[in-house]
C-alpha cells in the first residue's frame, strides 16, 4: 500500500492494483467497509476507532457478495452496537507535535434498540518543510465521526443503520525530486532565469514551487437488514456515499516552474445488495445466491498549470471555453456515470466428512457513459494536442466462475485447490491529448487464478502454519502510466502473469511469548506489452511487486502483579525493490525497504487504563511510497519525483475503558 496523496491510496495484492484516478477508473483491489463497496480510493483511508477486524482476500472475488474485483478484496468490519454498556477514551501525543483524541460509547438505548457513537480528532505538524515558503508539508488534520443504531424488534430480524463523516484539511505532499540534477527544455538551461537547482540531498526539505494542499470531505449512510426467514437468511445492504476532493500538487518536486496539477472531484454512489443463504437439514450442502446493483456519478476537473503563477483553484470551477484559458494551462472536464448489475451464487457440497466441493459463479454487466472536454494551451504539445468536447459510452459483461476442492486428512489440516476468474470493466482516459483518444475506451481486464494451499493448526493449536502457491494469468491488464513524459493514461497490456509462494506462521511458544512471521516470493512479468507510444515492456516486472517480502513479529505478555500487566510487541517488515512504472526504471536509493515498529503497553487493571509507548520506523529509514518516472523527452529529472514516507514516529497513548 502506497499513497499518491490523501485521496489516492494505492493498494496492490500479488502485484495487481490500480493507480488510475480518472473519472471512469476502477480499482483492481476492492475495499469494503461493513459490506459496502468503496467505489473511489478516497473513501478508504479513514480513521477507525471502532474497527473490529480486517480481512484480506487475495485474487479474484465476487461469488459471495458485493462488487466484482479482479485482484483481491479488503474487508474492514467495524464493531456493532453493544448489548451492554461500553465506553473508551484515548488520548495521544507524539513527535512533530502530534495530538489525538478518540472516543467511543456503545450500549442499549431501549429494549429493542442499541446505539454506538465513535469520534476521533488528529492533528500533527508536517514532517517535511518547503524550502520556498517555509511551510510544513505532509501533515495530519482529520476529524471523523461514525454512528450506528441497531434495531432488533424480533429474534429473527435486525436492522443496522450507520452514518459516517470524515474531513481532512492538509498541506501538500513531501514530493521530492530524485537525481543529481535536472535537465530540461532549452529555456531551462543553466544560466536562464528558469534553471532549476539540483535536487536537495535532504529528503525532508522540499524545493517545489507550489506547496499544494489536500482537502477531503467524505461520508455516507448504510442500512443492513438481516432476516432469518423460512426460505433462509435474507441480507439486504443499501448504501449511499458522497465525496468531495480538492487537490493541488507540484508534479516535479523541483524549484523549476513546471507542471502543477490541480484536481477537483465530486463523487456520489449508490449500491443495493440482496443475498439469500441456507443449508440442508443434514448440513452437507450450503448455498448462497445474490444480486447487486451499483451506480456512481463522478465529476472531475484536472488542470495542468505550466505557468508557474499558481493559478487559483477556483478557476477550475469555471466553464472555461477554449481560447480564454490562461496561457500555459490545460483543463480536462470529466463526467462519468457507471451502472453495474450482477447476479452471483456459490454452493458447497460435503461429499464425505473430509472432502468438500465449492462451485460459484458471477455474471456482471457494467456500462460507463463519459463526457470529457479538453481545453487550454499546452506548451509541450504532449498533454493537449487540440481542444475537444466528446461524449462516449461503452458496456462490458463477463461470466466469472470459481471452483474449489478442499480435503481434511485430519481435523487440524486442510489442503485445497482453487480456480477462480475475475473481471474489471474498461473505461475512458480522462486526460487524453485529443478527442479521438478520449472517445476510444480501453478494454476490460480479465484474470484467471490457480491456487494450491495448505492450512494447519498443529501442536495442540499452538502453531498455525499456512502455505500457498498461486499462478495468475491476466488478459488486457490495465496499466496506468506516464507516456512520453507528459501524459498519464491507462493502456492495456496484452498479457501478464503473477505467480508465487506465500508462507504464514504463528507460534505460541509459551503462555506469555508468541512469534509470527510471513514470507512471500513473487515472480511477475508483462508477457506481451507494447504501449501506445511503441515502447516494448515485454519481460519487465509488474509495478509494486517485490520479489521477496517478509515480516517477523514477537509479542510478550506478563502479569507484573495482580493489578499490573505488561505487553511488549516488536515487528520488522522488509520488501525487496519495487518498480513504479512498467519501464522498470530503478528508483534512486531503493534497494529494498525494512521498517521496525514497536509498542510497550502497561495495563493498570484497577483503573481500566492502558499506557502505551509506541514507535514506527524506529530505524528512521528513508523510503518512497509513490514515484513518477521523471525521465523521457521532457526530462523532469534524471530519475523521479517521489513521495517520501514518514520518518521515525513515536509517542505516548493513554486509553481508558469504561465497560
Amino acid at each position: 500500500m502506497g499513497r499518491f496523496n490523501a485521496v489516492q491510496p494505492q493498494i496492490f495484492i500479488r502485484g495487481i492494483g490500480s493507480t488510475d484516478q480518472s473519472a471512469s477508473g476502477d480499482q483492481s483491489v476492492g475495499v469494503f467497509i461493513d459490506g459496502v463497496y468503496m467505489g473511489r480510493t478516497g473513501f478508504v483511508d479513514l480513521d477507525f476507532f471502532d474497527l473490529d477486524r480486517v480481512e484480506v482476500l487475495r485474487g479474484p472475488q465476487g461469488t459471495l457478495y458485493g462488487k466484482n474485483v479482479v485482484g483481491g478484496a479488503i474487508n474492514l468490519i467495524t464493531e456493532r452496537p453493544s448489548e451492554t454498556f461500553d465506553a473508551r477514551l484515548e488520548a495521544s501525543i507524539g513527535n512533530f507535535d502530534r495530538r489525538s483524541l478518540r472516543g467511543l460509547v456503545s450500549g442499549p438505548l431501549a429494549e429493542t434498540l442499541a446505539g454506538k457513537l465513535s469520534l476521533s480528532w488528529t492533528e500533527r505538524d508536517g514532517y517535511a518543510t518547503s524550502a520556498t515558503t517555509g511551510q510544513k508539508l505532509s501533515d495530519e488534520d482529520n476529524v471523523t465521526v461514525r454512528g450506528s443504531l441497531l434495531f432488533t424488534p424480533r429474534d429473527d430480524l435486525d436492522l443496522l443503520v450507520t452514518a459516517d463523516y470524515s474531513r481532512d484539511r492538509l498541506a501538500g505532499n513531501n514530493r521530492e525530486c530524485l537525481g543529481e540534477q535536472f535537465i530540461f527544455f532549452p529555456w531551462f538551461a543553466p544560466g536562464s532565469p528558469f534553471a532549476p537547482s539540483p535536487c536537495s540531498p535532504d529528503p525532508f526539505l522540499n524545493e517545489k514551487t507550489v506547496d499544494g494542499f489536500q482537502d477531503r470531505d467524505v461520508g455516507g449512510m448504510s442500512a443492513t437488514l438481516t432476516w432469518d426467514s423460512n426460505l433462509g437468511e435474507v441480507t439486504s445492504i443499501t448504501a449511499w456515499r458522497k465525496g468531495d476532493y480538492d487537490i493541488q500538487e507540484d508534479f516535479s518536486g523541483s524549484d523549476a516552474p513546471l507542471v502543477v496539477r490541480n484536481a477537483i472531484d465530486e463523487i456520489e454512489q449508490f449500491s443495493q445488495e440482496l443475498r439469500l443463504a441456507d443449508q440442508t437439514e443434514d448440513g452437507r450442502f450450503n448455498w448462497l445466491v445474490g444480486a447487486y446493483g451499483y451506480r456512481a456519478d463522478i465529476e472531475r476537473i484536472e488542470n495542468n498549470d505550466f505557468s508557474g503563477n499558481d493559478v487559483p483553484i477556483a478557476l477550475l470551477l469555471l466553464e472555461v471555453p477554449p481560447g480564454t484559458v490562461p496561457s500555459f494551462n490545460t483543463f480536462y472536464f470529466q463526467e462519468n456515470k457507471t451502472t453495474s448489475y450482477a447476479l452471483f451464487g456459490q454452493g458447497t457440497w460435503a461429499f464425505t466428512d473430509d472432502v468438500n466441493l465449492t462451485v460459484g459463479a458471477r455474471y456482471t454487466y457494467e456500462k460507463k457513459k463519459a463526457d470529457i472536454r479538453g481545453a487550454g494551451f499546452d506548451p509541450t504539445g504532449g498533454f493537449l494536442a487540440a481542444p475537444y468536447d466528446i461524449s462516449a459510452s461503452k458496456s462490458w459483461n463477463a461470466f466469472t466462475p470459481k471452483v474449489t476442492v478442499d480435503w481434511r486428512p485430519r481435523d487440524e489440516v486442510m489442503v485445497y485447490f482453487s480456480v477462480a476468474e475475475g473481471f474489471k470493466s474498461g473505461g475512458f482516459n480522462g486526460t487524453a491529448p485529443d478527442g479521438i483518444a478520449a472517445s476510444t475506451p480501453f478494454d476490460q481486464e480479465e484474470a484467471r487464478q490457480f491456487e494450491l494451499g495448505l492450512k494447519s493448526e498443529l501442536l495442540d493449536r499452538r502453531l498455525r502454519a499456512n502455505l500457498t502457491a498461486f499462478h495468475i494469468d491476466y488478459d488486457d491488464l490495465q496499466v496506468f502510466q506516464l507516456v512520453d513524459g507528459a501524459r498519464l493514461i491507462v493502456d492495456n497490456a496484452a498479457d501478464a502473469r503473477s505467480r508465487g509462494i506465500e508462507l504464514e506462521m504463528l507460534a505460541q511458544l509459551t503462555s506469555a511469548f508468541s512469534l509470527s512471521g510471513h514470507y512471500a516470493y513473487l515472480d511477475t512479468k508483462y508477457k506481451d506489452f507494447i504501449n501506445e507510444a511503441g515502447v516494448d515492456f515485454s519481460g519487465n516486472r509488474l509495478t509494486r511487486a517485490p520479489k521477496h517480502s517478509y515480516n517477523i513479529g514477537a509479542t510478550y505478555r506478563a502479569d507484573l502483579d495482580a493489578r499490573l500487566g505488561l505487553t511488549l510487541h516488536a515487528e520488522y517488515s522488509h520488501r525487496s525493490r519495487v518498480f513504479y512504472d512498467p519501464s522498470n526504471f530503478a528508483l534512486i536509493g531503493d534497494s529494498g525497504r525494512g521498517l521496525l515498529d514497536a509498542r510497550a503497553v502497561l495495563s493498570l487493571r484497577d483503573h481500566n487504563v492502558d499506557i502505551s509507548l509506541w514507535g514506527r520506523n524506529l530505524t528512521d529509514k528513508v523510503h518512497v511510497t509513490q514515484a513518477i518516472d521523471g525521465r523521457g523527452p521532457f526530462n523532469l529529472s534524471q530519475n523521479a519525483a517521489g513521495v517520501i514516507a514518514e520518518p521515525r514516529m513515536y509517542g505516548l497513548t493513554v486509553t481508558w475503558r469504561g465497560n
